[in-house]
């Protein structure tokens, strides 16, 4: 007798080759959020730090796909769920017999033939089922619900955390141009006042007050000005791009910079800082839900020690009713008990043991990883703070003497090559001064980051 082949037929609405919640027409990334931006309006123009910020935080693409990962782990978690639920089968068959399938009935005893060949079964008959079964007392189950809830909670933290970086990462970048921005300027007056001096050799030479050599020194030092001046340049146009990297826009785009406000934020005390750390420190959270989640791999590895209940029931249909009833129906409670499995279990249970000696191993370091940073990013704000207080009062020094000098070249004191001196110095301090400020600023974000707030904030910490 051929074996009968049972085709498992899926539900329509479980293999249908569509998928009605994501298909090409409908896809959209999270371009940003839930209100898309006409980018055609602020691709050219002025925009402050604040807007930047903000445009990166909708089309930075390392922040998408810390959004997308965080779905993939609620989906996870939908799983697992998923896991616990009623599971419903349909199964159906049929089947075409091309052998005579009898059942030989001894008949001897009636004075007949040997054998009477009965028929066993049709040319062809169909079966069907419909089965479902829910798991009852499946504690390995519960744990994993348990560790993908909070593997949700993991990547939520990262995606803030991500945000966070972002931020900072544009501030970085913001900073560091307007800095280039500054320091052409004081550059630029270099170069007037190298200029002159050479202007200046140039005559001296003709009257042959000075030696050939030190005409070629004058002409290097010019030389070596305008080279500066070209470097800089490159570098401003390196550093714009980068911008635009991270907000992911067009390299041809054109986009103005607005300089920021000088304010300066009232630091707590460092141990409010560490307090403030180890609430809202993402990495520090995560240490702690890795370890939860450990806990959770332990107690089910812990769980298969113990017995597995399931609960079933099958309805079935068979159209040769000659053996069997052509319909029928039971429930069924099935109990599973492992008594060795090649100390499988054992050995699972004694990794996760030591994974969780990981785990707790893993959150003291970064606990004191946060304290070291904390004090860290703490002092250099503090020394950050006191550059910018010492380079403002060098700006309003330089500036001082650029107006003595320039009332004293008005009147033919002082020719032009000490006035541009003069000039290069006093931007000089203006890049040094906007240049300590941005410094500043990077570091109470970097000491806000640790502190698990955000970096960009013109209120206190």
């Amino acid at each position: 007798m051929k074996k009968v082949f049972i085709i498992i037929v899926c539900l329509l609405s479980a293999c249908s080759g569509k998928n009605v919640f994501f298909s090409e027409e409908n896809a959209v990334l999270p371009d940003s959020g839930a209100v898309r931006r006409d980018l055609t309006e602020i691709y050219h123009g002025t925009l402050s730090l604040e807007q930047l910020i903000e445009i990166a935080k909708e089309r930075n693409l390392d922040l998408q796909i810390a959004v997308l990962k965080q779905e993939l782990a609620r989906i996870d978690k939908q799983i697992a769920i998923g896991n616990l639920l009623p599971q419903v089968n349909i199964l159906a068959g049929f089947e075409k017999n091309y052998d005579n399938l009898h059942l030989g009935v001894p008949t001897k005893l009636f004075g007949l033939p040997y054998n009477m060949a009965v028929p066993l079964l049709d040319s062809d008959f169909y079966a069907y089922s419909l089965n479902a079964q829910i798991p009852v007392f499946v504690p390995s189950l519960w744990f994993l619900v348990s560790a993908r809830k909070k593997g949700e909670d993991i990547q939520e933290l990262l995606t803030s955390l991500s945000g966070k970086l972002v931020t900072l990462n544009v501030m970085s970048e913001y900073f560091y141009f307007l800095a280039l921005q500054s320091e052409e300027k004081s550059l630029y007056h270099e170069k007037q006042s190298s200029h002159e001096l050479l202007r200046q050799a140039e005559i001296s030479f003709r009257t042959e007050s000075i030696l050939a050599w030190e005409l070629e020194e004058a002409r290097a030092y010019d030389m070596s000005k305008e080279l500066a001046l070209r470097q800089n340049k490159r570098a401003q146009e390196i550093a714009y791009l980068d911008i635009l990297k991270s907000l992911n826009f067009p390299f041809d785009v054109k986009i103005d910079f607005i300089p920021l406000e000088e304010k300066i934020v009232i630091l707590p005390s460092v141990e409010e800082c560490v307090l403030q750390a180890l609430e809202h420190n993402e990495k520090w959270k995560v240490s702690n839900v890795s370890k939860q989640i450990r806990e959770d791999v332990k107690r089910s590895a812990l769980s298969e020690f113990l017995p597995k209940i399931i609960l079933g029931g099958n309805v079935f249909g068979f159209d040769n009713n000659l053996l069997l009833e052509d319909s029928g129906s039971f429930l069924s409670v099935i109990g599973l008990f492992s008594v060795f499995n090649g100390f499988k279990t054992v050995n699972e249970y004694r990794k996760a043991l030591r994974q969780e000696k990981i785990s707790e191993i893993e959150l003291i370091k970064e606990y004191w990883t946060l304290i070291a940073e904390i004090h860290s990013a703490y002092n250099s704000v503090q020394n950050a703070k006191e550059l910018f207080l010492l380079s403002k009062t060098n700006m309003e020094a330089m500036q001082g003497k650029f107006n003595q000098k320039k009332a004293e070249q008005k009147y033919g004191v002082i020719d032009l090559k000490e006035y541009y001196s003069a000039l290069k110095e006093y931007h000089e301090a203006i890049s040094f001064h906007e240049k300590a400020y941005f410094q500043y600023r990077l570091a109470a974000g970097t000491l806000a980051v640790a502190m698990g707030q955000n970096p960009y904030q013109e209120t206190e910490l």
